[in-house]
């Protein structure tokens, strides 16, 4: 393994076993001779762990007794790994053989760096992800821009994220209670709210299919990602920015949501063209599964304004200053 850092690849899986397939062969031809798999399992029935079992034996395989969504499991596997660094994989993923090298590359760079992000490309070419974002009233949205250049971006896509172990520990890991859906935002909000970089490494290719695990359960993400915006805000903003943010976040919710009544009303028609902000909420979430994510931080207002207190008490990078960086956009 020479001088090389162990780096620790986490791939979540429910039922994920005609995804696995390519995910793990595409690893056995990385050219990085210094990392180890963790398959966490969230009791899939699809025989993915026989899978993996038999076909790929070195993969260290946990098994879970339920699907705890994305945040806990990788949790849990970073509890185990081995590595300096932990590299969050999506189990819809194909790697390229150097994209691990190339992430080490660069988060060795400097102290400072903290995370790095892969860019993303869908089967077809197309850019899946080249970071995310969040702007100023805290609503977060994915850039699909190609890259050709190391660039600093918000936070980065866990469908592969690099990050030193250090700093995921001080960090206290991904938010459990986010279930799935935004955790990786918070994760890197956080990190920036401490000071440290997040990078896009272009150079760092993965294929991504994309919201396959998913797809079946669509307001259940609803539910978990409108709950989870409502979150962040309140948590990672100082509380002028944070009452800002949610007053313009239900102003424009509530304007939306009125005008699909509306448009119900007069026409009979509820597909209505989507404005800027938009574009950015769970695709067509129904009313009850929003209701369900607002009293769901009305019963959880304990926990959140006690993250609230924790993130802000550590701050050192002010929102304003985010700001003016062009953090925030």
């Amino acid at each position: 393994m020479g001088d090389k850092p162990l780096v620790s690849v986490i791939i979540v899986n429910y039922n994920g076993r005609l995804f696995l397939e390519d995910c793990l062969n595409s690893l056995k031809q990385v050219n990085f001779d210094s990392f180890e798999v963790i398959l966490v399992d969230n009791n899939s029935m699809d025989g993915s762990i026989e899978f993996v079992k038999t076909n790929h034996p070195t993969v260290n395989i946990l098994k879970l007794d339920k699907n705890y969504g994305f945040a806990r499991p990788n949790n849990v596997g970073a509890k185990i790994a081995k590595g300096d660094f932990l590299l969050f994989l999506n189990n819809d993923t194909k790697v390229t053989p150097n994209f691990i090298t190339e992430l080490i590359n660069v988060i060795n760079q400097n102290s400072s760096i903290a995370i790095c992000q892969s860019l993303l490309l869908k089967p077809n070419g197309e850019v899946d992800s080249s970071g995310d974002y969040i702007d100023s009233i805290g609503i977060p949205f994915t850039d699909h821009k190609k890259i050709d250049k190391v660039s600093e971006i918000f936070s980065a896509k866990g469908a592969s994220l690099l990050i030193r172990k250090c700093v995921f520990e001080e960090l206290n890991g991904f938010d459990e209670k986010f279930f799935v859906s935004f955790e990786d935002v918070d994760l890197g909000w956080r990190a920036r709210i401490l000071g440290y970089t997040i990078l896009l490494v272009p150079t760092s290719i993965v294929y991504h299919i994309g919201g396959q695990t998913t797809k079946n359960i669509n307001q259940i993400i609803a539910f978990h990602g409108f709950k989870n915006q409502l979150s962040i805000k309140i948590t990672n903003f100082e509380l002028k920015y944070m009452v800002r943010s949610l007053f313009l976040f239900f102003l424009i919710y509530g304007i939306r949501s009125f005008r699909v009544w509306l448009d119900y009303l007069l026409k009979g028609q509820t597909n209505i063209t989507a404005t800027k902000y938009e574009d950015k909420f769970s695709k067509k979430p129904s009313l009850k599964s929003n209701l369900k994510g607002l009293l769901w931080v009305i019963q959880n207002y304990r926990y959140i304004l006690k993250k609230h207190k924790l993130v802000n008490s550590t701050r050192k990078i002010k929102t304003k200053n985010m700001i003016k960086l062009n953090y925030l956009i």
